[in-house]
């Protein structure tokens, strides 16, 4: 079958965000089981062009506010009040509607549509006149909730809590019409109020880590890297450097990769940060133990998946373990600070005197993509 997939930023095969890494994993997936994908969708400044002749760009939009000034934001904020739209959806109304029937038009005869988390459905609400099934990241009304209340400011709580507000109905709207709907956790399947017979967990893969491009040498004892702009990141980075760092020893080489908020950086010597690097994997594999360090949130976290994948010992917080029912030998569930912090230490020392052993993520990345195959096969049937 034929199957356009709507997605507000488009896959461009060199995947950076969880976003992004989890459309290429469902689009791969697709593919896998022998159906015709098409992408539709925005690109974004910093996406290579995408090289699939199966993927539509809309048009280049400038959609992240962690690449744009503070007069571009408050022009997301503007365009989000006039339109009574979350600020994520109102972002693609900058396309007119016209412009967009032109690039789903241009893919021929589509059998079904899936959009991809809420976005495209909610900018362009005349897509929905036709049988869909709907993919959903997070619960984002609960999302957007924690992250009104972790918020730093008056004006970011009053935003969030208006996303809260109409995402709750915009989820709602999607999960009634939808014929059936793939959730990346169990949990938000429950939230979301959903029954057995038009729902299903998605289980997710990370790309798999090109062979040769690893070393053995362990440059850090402690290393994250992650897009720490986007809200529960900035969270979980902000409790791991207050809360789990000073409690660990002073010798501890510890390393956070990716852009950091200035607000965020910390002198303490053990801590350094590098910045966006050039290969997360090859920075992943001179790390000796990776910390999952989630604290809310819904959906699934690609980071706990990579990690797995990758073999790397790490250990996780109960949120960074959402979605994943067997946990590797090498992962640590903790939660409590002091928790945390013993059983870091724990890890480390193992890895410095040799005893951590690396293992096998193959056997873990084999199994999510045969689940994942077996979730859209079931909701593919649902939807013919």
């Amino acid at each position: 079958m034929h199957i356009a997939f709507m997605s507000s930023v488009v896959t461009d095969g060199n995947p950076t965000s969880g976003f992004e890494i989890a459309n290429e994993a469902i689009v791969e997936g697709l593919r896998s089981l022998g159906h015709k994908v098409s992408v539709i969708g925005f690109s974004v400044p910093r996406q290579v062009r995408p090289q699939h002749e199966d993927v539509v760009v809309i048009e280049e939009l400038n959609l992240e506010n962690a690449a744009v000034g503070g007069l571009q934001k408050l022009g997301f904020v503007a365009r989000a009040l006039k339109s009574g739209l979350p600020i994520s959806a109102s972002k693609l109304t900058a396309v007119n509607r016209e412009k967009l029937n032109k690039a789903v038009q241009s893919c021929g005869e589509i059998d079904h549509y899936i959009f991809n988390s809420y976005q495209m459905a909610a900018a362009f609400p005349h897509l929905l006149n036709r049988p869909f099934g709907f993919v959903t990241h997070n619960v984002e009304h609960v999302s957007a909730g924690q992250n009104a209340e972790s918020a730093n400011s008056k004006l970011q709580r009053w935003l969030y809590s208006r996303d809260a507000r109409l995402l709750k109905s915009i989820e709602q709207n999607l999960c009634e019409k939808a014929e059936y709907v793939w959730a990346l956790s169990a949990d938000d399947l429950v939230t979301l109020g959903l029954s057995e017979d038009k729902s299903t967990v998605l289980p997710l893969v990370a790309p798999l880590i090109v062979s040769g491009e690893l070393t053995n040498q362990k440059d850090f004892d402690i290393g994250m890297i992650g897009t720490w702009s986007w809200e529960p990141n900035r969270v979980g980075l902000e409790w791991f450097l207050n809360e789990i760092v000073p409690r660990l020893p002073n010798d501890f080489r510890i390393a956070i990769a990716g852009k950091v908020p200035e607000a965020m950086v910390t002198h303490d010597t053990s801590v350094s940060f590098l910045g966006r690097v050039e290969s997360a994997n090859g920075f992943l594999e001179s790390v000796g133990v990776v910390p999952l360090i989630s604290r809310g949130g819904t959906g699934v976290q690609l980071k706990t998946i990579e990690a797995f994948q990758a073999g790397l010992a790490c250990v996780a917080t109960s949120s960074s373990l959402r979605g994943i029912e067997n946990l590797p030998a090498n992962c640590a569930r903790a939660d409590g600070v002091e928790e945390f912090a013993q059983s870091l230490t724990r890890q480390v020392e193992q890895s410095r005197a040799g005893n951590l052993e690396k293992v096998d993520g193959q056997h873990f990345y084999e199994m999510q993509f045969s689940a994942m195959q077996d979730a859209l096969v079931k909701g593919l049937k649902r939807l013919a």
